[in-house]
């Protein structure tokens, strides 16, 4: 991404957060901004964020801050961000949000699977168990990204043994998408990494 880009949208983020010029994001760019932001920062705008996410009025606003904060690029606000989600602050229906956000960066992908396993019983059934639906549909928004074999063997040791009444198709889903996308690294992957190298995208 182009530096003065990343450049702009900090210099927007500043005054958007801090000074509460809310004119100077267009609402169509709000969560690009936002999200460039998270991922080039650090505490400081994870933290307005947050905060925004708590304040916000706006009708698409919270669910702007939750798919932006997932973009964090650190162990430590990785974490915050998962027991965040799972807090009170984030309503059930909107916590598929949070995951897939968290799904889609390569930073955080695997940290959010051991999350899942490591507060399945704690947090993760017993908030999201009340609506099968929606557990459903966190869990394919939170592991549809992996491209591994052994990911996928791992999630179905996991859940081997569980009751899986009412989101066993939503795993079987996932099983097939990852099973798919790791056939697909294994055959092309080096194909497709010379293709970015030849053009200048490594």
């Amino acid at each position: 991404m182009a530096a003065r880009i990343i450049a702009e949208a900090k210099k927007r983020f500043e005054a958007y957060t801090t000074a509460n010029d809310t004119s100077i994001i267009h609402p169509s760019l709000r969560i690009a901004v936002f999200r460039i932001a998270i991922r080039e920062g650090g505490d400081k705008e994870y933290e307005a964020v947050k905060n925004y996410f708590r304040t916000t009025t706006s009708t698409d606003g919270r669910e702007i801050a939750l798919l932006s904060m997932g973009r964090v690029q650190n162990v430590q606000l990785a974490r915050d961000f998962l027991d965040f989600m799972f807090s009170p602050a984030v309503a059930v229906q909107d916590i598929h949000s949070a995951g897939s956000s968290l799904a889609q960066n390569a930073k955080t992908r695997g940290l959010l699977w051991e999350y899942i396993k490591e507060h399945w019983d704690s947090k993760v059934f017993p908030t999201l168990s009340g609506n099968m639906v929606v557990l459903e549909r966190f869990l394919k928004c939170c592991l549809n990204k992996f491209a591994s074999f052994e990911v996928e063997e791992d999630i179905q040791k996991f859940f081997e043994g569980k009751d899986k009444r009412g989101y066993d198709r939503g795993l079987g889903v996932i099983v097939d998408t990852i099973t798919a996308a790791a056939k697909y690294k294994e055959r092309d992957a080096a194909l497709v990494r010379e293709w970015l190298s030849t053009h200048g995208y490594l």
